[in-house]
Parts: C-alpha cells; structure tokens; sequence
C-alpha cells in the first residue's frame, strides 16, 4: 500500500540518482589536452614565413564563430580560374589527417584508388570551409580547431578538443565539370 502511494516519488528519485552517476566529465578529463590544442592554434595563427602570415584565417559568411586555418602549397594564380565546389557538390580529394603531435588519425590513402568522394556539407565544419575556399588542383595544409571538428566529443580515434591538421588536394568536381 505504501508504494502505491509514494510510488511516484520513487522513479524520480531513482532517475535522478542514476543520472547523477553518468554525468560528462569529458571537459576534466580533457583539460590538459583541450589547453594543448588551444595553445597551437594560437601558434599557428602568429606563425609568420618571410615576414608574412604563413596561415590564411578563412571564416565562412554563413557562420562567423567557425573559422580554419589554410597554408596554399601551390601558386593560387596556376588554379584561381578553376572550379570551386558548392555545398553540396561531389567532390573527388585525397587527404591525410594527423592530429597535433603528428600521428596519423586518418588517410584516403588507405583505400584503394586513394580518392575521397564526398561532399562538402556533409563534412564536419572545418573541412566543409576548407573545401568550398579551394579550386581544382589546389593542396593545401588545413588546421582545423575542435570546434569547428568533432568538438569536445571526439569520434573514433579522434579524442574530445582535438585540433585537426589536414592535408588536402582537390582533385576534381565531376558533377561541375561536365
């Protein structure tokens, strides 16, 4: 009869109680690694070669509190006359992914043909901007901060607050191209 009664109170209670158990501590537990990532970033923005900015800061019209940071390995006159893709263009690239120590998180050339099919809005942010700032035939050095990558959550062998460093080469947009 009791429980019946204060029944009502019990499920809360053991809610409450087990949500307190599973609360996210990602933030203490990445502190360290989060102020790592942070410090290169700013870095990377003072970094200067031949007395000038050795990284373009690009911030996308469509979101002013995401930006990336992009080092041209090639002359941009050679490709300013090809083609950028859209948001939502296919896009053939080849990329490797390392995080700020170096290590390898990821590579197109592990697959087969070692091209990348994707398409920009489907990407995380940093390399959504990355992509539509590039034409044909531009490689580029693309540092990502965690917020505009995979956030204090990570993702697969990308731990929360993680810089991304991409290297990218826009091979070609075979939709646009036709």
């Amino acid at each position: 009869m009791r429980i019946k009664k204060f029944g009502f109170l019990l499920l809360p209670t053991l809610i409450f109680g087990m949500s307190s158990c599973l609360s996210d501590d990602k933030q203490e537990d990445y502190s360290g690694w989060r102020q790592e990532n942070i410090s290169y970033i700013e870095k990377a923005e003072a970094e200067t070669e031949n007395g000038k900015a050795k990284y373009e800061k690009i911030i996308p019209k469509w979101d002013k509190s995401s930006f990336v940071l992009m080092d041209w390995h090639n002359d941009r006159t050679e490709t300013e006359r090809n083609l950028s893709p859209l948001d939502n263009s296919t896009c053939n690239v080849k990329y490797l992914l390392t995080n700020i120590k170096g290590d390898t998180l990821d590579s197109s050339y592990a697959l087969t043909d070692s091209i990348f099919k994707c398409k920009p809005n489907e990407m995380i942010t940093g390399f959504w901007i990355a992509l539509t700032n590039m034409h044909i035939g531009d490689s580029v050095t693309t540092v990502i901060p965690y917020t505009a990558g995979y956030g204090a959550y990570g993702s697969g062998s990308v731990p929360p607050f993680s810089t991304l460093i991409f290297q990218i080469k826009l091979l070609s947009i075979p939709g646009l191209e036709k």
